[in-house]
């Protein structure tokens, strides 16, 4: 017989409104949800002291590392990271090393990976060609990424011709494109140590507008699925939601540092502040803002890309994001910048469905009990020293955030709870297609 367990005295998100009652938790499944006098009698129960309780939130952009890159960041590590901000599914990233190409890395990065997860994990794949879609799904990957500025293995995703091929692929096969949209052509090669200021030099504003241009055609043409990674500027987001209103099949999400960062930064953090897309004026910080907002950003992400301090001093783009992304975009919400609905569905329902994960995304009876509790009521300061990720900086170090995740369940039990790992378990699953 499954334990019953009880989640009272909290304000349950169900169907985009707030209940004020509870869960009955059957196994790992929803089985009521309702007031604490419907529910079911319980051999345990979780107050959730009238916080927030919400579907388990899913990072479709995570990069775990593991590997020959374990010394920055392993699935075990990675995935208490995730939990401990609020995650209870995350994509994983190709451009590993070896990087996901080949059915045979897939297979093996999905048996390293099992028995290690704190929360459930899908594998991206980059497929060398069209012609491998089909493999590299029958392996176990479940999303598609392609980098157009920065092959992983020779491979050429550059005009607008091979882009048709590939979407055609992926769709026929069921599976959305990511893309990496930056236009290699544009893509200025400095020689020696890079600057923030040089790297984004090198990085400029037309190559992410000229690519989602491409992306977006190919896109029209092959009636294909897209999703554009990481947006970053104010015409970059335009072409999207013109493409939208068009009805082109396209997405796309944005990240905290792209919402709340600018190129101001570079002076203070010098190489640290290095990432790709580069961070941008203050003028597309804003539009990306308002992007969400109103909805024209359809997910958000963590683009969690960890690095030893060494690399970072070294110029390595990239940011650990998965324990302060969440905090951050609650934050907005906390300050009227963004509403509530808009965070949630970015988080929850919109990556389930845009990424084909049947059983998250929402809270319903007969779903899984992934699930994630906010509290609106914190206030502290965002300190890197005490990440669970190994990677032991952030752009937003200091930063005062208004939120903070409170517990994360995982098939209904708690693995994380006000700032601990609860559970020896690792009771995360892959995901399959």
């Amino acid at each position: 017989m499954s334990e019953i367990i009880n989640i009272v005295n909290a304000k349950v998100w169900v169907k985009g409104k707030i209940l004020e009652g509870g869960i009955t938790i059957i196994g790992d499944r929803i089985a009521k949800i309702g007031k604490e006098s419907a529910l079911k009698k319980a051999e345990r129960t979780f107050d959730a002291g009238g916080r927030l309780l919400l579907p388990g939130f899913i990072d479709v952009h995570t990069h775990l590392r593991d590997f020959e890159l374990s010394y920055k960041e392993d699935f075990s590590s990675g995935t208490t990271a995730a939990v401990a901000g609020g995650f209870t599914t995350v994509l994983d990233m190709s451009n590993n090393k070896p990087p996901t190409m080949t059915p045979e890395i897939v297979r093996a990065r999905i048996q390293k990976a099992e028995g290690n997860l704190f929360c459930d994990v899908g594998f991206y794949a980059t497929p060398r060609s069209p012609k491998e879609v089909d493999n590299l799904v029958d392996s176990g990957c479940i999303a598609m990424k392609i980098y157009m500025s920065k092959p992983l293995d020779y491979e050429r995703y550059s005009t607008e011709r091979e882009i048709i091929e590939l979407i055609k692929k992926t769709s026929s096969a069921g599976i959305v494109l990511s893309v990496h949209a930056e236009d290699p052509n544009m893509i200025k090669r400095f020689k020696g140590d890079l600057s923030p200021e040089l790297h984004a030099r090198s990085h400029p504003i037309k190559a992410e507008e000229r690519a989602i241009d491409m992306v977006i055609r190919a896109s029209k043409i092959s009636g294909g699925k897209l999703h554009i990674c990481h947006v970053s500027t104010l015409e970059g987001l335009n072409k999207i939601k013109s493409a939208k209103r068009k009805g082109v099949d396209v997405t796309c999400e944005a990240t905290p540092h792209h919402t709340v960062l600018t190129n101001e930064v570079f002076e203070k953090l010098g190489k640290k502040s290095i990432v790709e897309p580069p961070l941008r004026s203050k003028r597309h910080m804003e539009a990306i803002l308002k992007g969400i907002s109103k909805g024209d950003v359809d997910i958000l992400v963590t683009d969690h890309a960890p690095h030893t301090l060494g690399e970072k001093d070294g110029g390595s783009p990239g940011f650990p994001g998965l324990e302060t992304a969440v905090p951050i975009f609650f934050t907005l919400v906390r300050d009227g910048l963004l509403t509530l609905d808009r965070v949630i569905d970015a988080f929850t329902i919109n990556p389930a469905e845009r990424f084909s994960l049947p059983d998250a995304g929402k809270i319903e009876v007969g779903r899984m009990a992934n699930l994630t509790m906010i509290n609106l009521k914190s206030e502290r300061k965002i300190d890197s020293d005490k990440f669970f990720s190994k990677s032991k900086f952030s752009p937003f170090d200091g930063m005062v955030v208004k939120a903070c995740v409170h517990a994360t369940f995982i098939r209904g039990r708690a693995v994380f709870l006000d700032g601990e790992i609860v559970s020896s378990k690792k009771a995360g699953k892959i995901l399959h297609g």
